[in-house]
């Protein structure tokens, strides 16, 4: 599921952002600029009741802006890709296989050269394992 879900983001980001490079897995040989990180950091489970559970998942996405000879970013392009970031998943929703999971939280901010997105994703799921049938009634009698 996380993987399916970060794959999802990976694909909308390359949709919006085609010409910029997008990192699954730290890699510091070959890093290009300017490019997106994706980083999973935690996800907690909520009993909703016997079948189904919430899974909420904590996901960073990160931008590395284009440095000029200074290392400086223009942060006028630094802005606009930051309001890009924030209009690609405002409306709420990312459909995940034949769901849609809720984005909860959605906090952004710049930290030095780079912009930090961070996604809390709802996630309900069906819980797997094998439960006899109960019984179900034959006929339903009505007293009104």
């Amino acid at each position: 599921m996380i993987n399916e879900l970060i794959n999802l983001i990976n694909n909308m980001l390359v949709e919006n952002f085609p010409s910029t490079k997008v990192y699954l897995s730290k890699t510091e040989k070959d890093f290009i600029r300017p490019s997106f990180f994706i980083r999973y950091i935690t996800s907690r489970q909520k009993d909703l009741n016997r079948n189904s559970y919430l899974n909420v998942i904590t996901i960073k996405i990160i931008y590395f802006p284009p440095l000029d000879e200074l290392m400086n970013v223009d942060l006028v392009s630094q802005n606009e890709v930051f309001d890009k970031m924030r209009e690609i998943f405002s409306s709420g929703y990312i459909k995940v296989l034949d769901r849609a999971a809720k984005i909860r939280k959605l906090r952004g901010r710049t930290k030095n050269t780079e912009i930090h997105l961070k996604l809390k994703i709802d996630f309900t799921q069906d819980r797997s394992f094998n439960t006899p049938e109960s019984p179900k009634a034959d006929k339903v009698k009505f007293n009104f």
